[in-house]
């Protein structure tokens, strides 16, 4: 079931998106009064549509894309796969460049519109991100303990690079793994420096660090039937705010409390509803260190806003968003950040389908972010892709004469073959990604994944 889910989310996703970026060179192409002969949702054989005005609206086989054939552009995709169609004069370079920029643009102002309604709406967002770095908690055998962070420090910068919020940090880490990262923290009076080396996890190569934020100690739900918790009397949504008379002050207060009690009666104070308690617990001794059977929290918050801040607040996502990307490919072409953050058709599906069941916000956020990196993509000034074309005017227009024919299929059929090799890279990725190929390995055994630690009293 997850799989058709996951099928059919990825068709409606790339559907929309390719029909706002191909709507837009369309219009564009009739505004300047270029002939449009093909409209078309789908790549392959022709199964139904319409034809007006001298265009064939229509929807092809193949649901995973599509194209508008303009003609007096010059030389596209279908003369490197097909036969080449009988040269036409070119439309002035104006126009081109006008058509060309049309479709990425149409993405650009889609991903601002959908992601501002996802705002109107509202947003869950993890709670603590818009608050500054203030570490909580390190794990002891993560990179941060033996670059010598400690628990209290607030970060303040990461390679010369202000990081006022976590979210800011996080990504700084997630986005470098494998690379060291020079780390300006402030302890106490002090401000210090240190070298962090965050550590590839996950199917993504993302980069762990091993610090954790301030979580609020509360109780989110119990991690067994019969928790030591539970059984003490505590209750889902209680706030613990001292324990044996010491000041909790988040959740990571209580974990190290707890831990120092093993088997031994404890006090907690906790707020419930505006009423304060006095509750004993006793926590049990697992190896060696005392367990309340409390998972850690994930508070979030909705963020609604209307519709002028949410434009705004889109607008900065989008530049936000954009930023990321072109750091992330920086970090990729010096060999800085693994390929494996790259995601293709089976992430995308995967990640279609999940936002899917998830909800409608969920969903439309997703629109918005691939509409988004489908227009800093296709502006990459590779042959084939718009931003090449674009790249080829421009050069055409420096030297005031248009480039031959020939020479203009001998180009893109170098970035036809660049784009596949692309591709060949990213769906091995994501075959990697979902599949262990252990299984079919003779005399194999069969490792359980390992998640980070995640630790709780």
């Amino acid at each position: 079931m997850s799989l058709l889910v996951n099928v059919l989310s990825l068709i409606v996703v790339l559907g929309v998106l390719v029909f706002l970026h191909e709507g837009g060179h369309f219009l564009m192409a009739r505004a300047v009064r270029a002939r449009v002969s093909v409209f078309s949702l789908g790549f392959g054989k022709r199964l139904f549509g319409f034809e007006r005005k001298g265009t064939d609206y229509r929807v092809s086989l193949i649901p995973l894309g599509g194209y508008v054939r303009i003609h007096g552009l010059g030389p596209d995709e279908s003369d490197v796969v097909g036969s080449a169609a009988e040269p036409e004069p070119l439309l002035p370079r104006l126009s081109r460049a006008a058509i060309l920029l049309a479709g990425p643009v149409a993405n650009l102002l889609s991903a601002i519109l959908f992601i501002a309604v996802a705002y109107m709406i509202g947003v869950r967002v993890p709670a603590w991100q818009d608050l500054r770095p203030e570490i909580a908690w390190i794990d002891p055998t993560s990179p941060a303990a033996q670059a010598g962070l400690q628990a209290g420090d607030m970060v303040l910068s990461v390679d010369g690079k202000p990081v006022p919020t976590w979210r800011e940090l996080e990504l700084s880490t997630w986005t470098s793994p494998g690379r060291s990262l020079s780390v300006r923290f402030q302890r106490g009076a002090e401000e210090l420096t240190a070298n962090l080396t965050p550590r590839p996890i996950t199917r993504y190569d993302l980069g762990y660090s091993g610090i954790a934020q301030p979580l609020p100690a509360e109780v989110p739900g119990f991690a067994t039937a019969d928790s030591a918790a539970e059984r003490a009397g505590l209750k889902v949504g209680d706030r613990i705010t001292a324990i044996n008379g010491e000041p909790v002050r988040h959740f990571y207060d209580m974990m190290k409390l707890v831990s120092a009690s093993p088997d031994r009666e404890i006090t907690l104070s906790v707020e419930r509803a505006g009423a304060r308690l006095e509750i004993k617990a006793t926590p049990r001794n697992v190896d060696g260190q005392g367990k309340l059977g409390i998972p850690p929290p994930n508070p979030t918050v909705i963020r609604r806003l209307g519709p002028l801040a949410a434009m705004a607040e889109s607008v900065r996502e989008c530049w936000r968003i954009t930023r990321e990307t072109f750091a992330v490919l920086g970090r990729m072409l010096s060999g800085r950040a693994s390929v494996k953050q790259m995601s293709g058709p089976i992430e995308i599906a995967r990640f279609s389908g999940e936002a899917a069941l998830a909800g409608i916000v969920p969903f439309i956020w997703l629109l918005g972010v691939i509409s988004l990196q489908l227009a800093i993509f296709n502006l990459l000034p590779i042959p084939v892709l718009d931003g090449g074309h674009l790249a080829i005017i421009a050069f055409e227009s420096g030297i005031r004469r248009d480039l031959t024919l020939r020479t203009k299929e001998r180009i893109l059929n170098v970035g036809f073959w660049l784009i596949v090799g692309l591709m060949v890279v990213v769906l091995y990725n994501d075959v990697a990604k979902n599949v262990s190929w252990d299984r079919w390995l003779p005399g194999r055994s069969h490792p359980t994944p390992t998640a980070t630690p995640t630790p709780s009293p």
